[in-house]
């Protein structure tokens, strides 16, 4: 599954509005606002940061090492992760 289809699901399945998970972000100390999260999750801009990652994983309860590998797919060069693969 990609980055933001599992991001998407995991809110989803959080039953949080964009507007609490980014509530959430900001008592960490992330300046994550809807706005940005609405792309994460739609797949418009490039996945988060690893830590930006944990912190979601946290606040939607999901495995913090599922996101940062699906963002890792996506980051990583295709023959380059190719590579790695074989």
């Amino acid at each position: 599954m990609i980055y933001s289809e599992l991001l998407k699901l995991a809110i989803v399945k959080s039953r949080l509005s964009l507007s609490e998970i980014s509530g959430e972000l900001r008592e960490l100390g992330f300046s994550a606002d809807k706005t940005y999260l609405s792309k994460l999750q739609n797949g418009r801009i490039p996945p988060a940061s690893n830590k930006l990652n944990e912190a979601l994983a946290d606040i939607l309860n999901v495995d913090a090492l599922e996101l940062k590998v699906a963002a890792y797919r996506e980051k990583i060069p295709k023959d380059v992760l190719e590579k790695l693969i074989s």
